[in-house]
Order: structure tokens, then sequence, then C-alpha cells
């Protein structure tokens, strides 16, 4: 049998508001669900040797329009659906 006992905890809890694409500065509200899905993040830490530097945290987070001008040609799509 298992005994519990019960207590109060408070804690914060943060909730998305918005994204903002670190490129073209456009604010993503948390409401815009398209342009949400098809942001690209990128989180990382530097390996050694990396040209960001070692242990370094690198991050960026990116609109679709911003990632199609910068890398679309490079991108390779095909369609996954049903």
């Amino acid at each position: 049998m298992k005994t519990y006992k019960s207590h109060i905890v408070q804690q914060e809890v943060k909730t998305l508001e918005s994204v903002t694409c670190d490129v073209c500065k456009k604010v993503i509200p948390k409401d815009d669900f398209v342009e949400l899905q098809e942001m690209v993040f990128i989180e990382f830490i530097g390996g050694y040797g990396s040209v960001f530097g070692d242990g370094e945290q690198v991050t960026l987070e990116m609109c679709q329009h911003c990632f199609k001008k910068a890398l679309g040609e490079f991108v390779t799509t095909f369609y996954v659906g049903d």
C-alpha cells in the first residue's frame, strides 16, 4: 500500500507569448499557429575546434521566410502526407 502526504508547492510557470525571428526580427504571436509550427530552432553546444568556440551554446530562431531565403537552394523537399 502506498501512503502519501499532501503539501503545497509554489512554482513559477513560463508560457509562450511570442517568438521573434533572430534574422528579420518579426514577432510571431503565440496564436499564429502556421508561422509558429514552421519556425526553425537550432540549438547546440560547440565542440572541440568549433568555429563558434569550444563549449559555447549556439542558438538560432528563424522564421520560415528567412530560412528559405538563406538556405532554400540547399533544402530538399518531398511530400510525406497520406
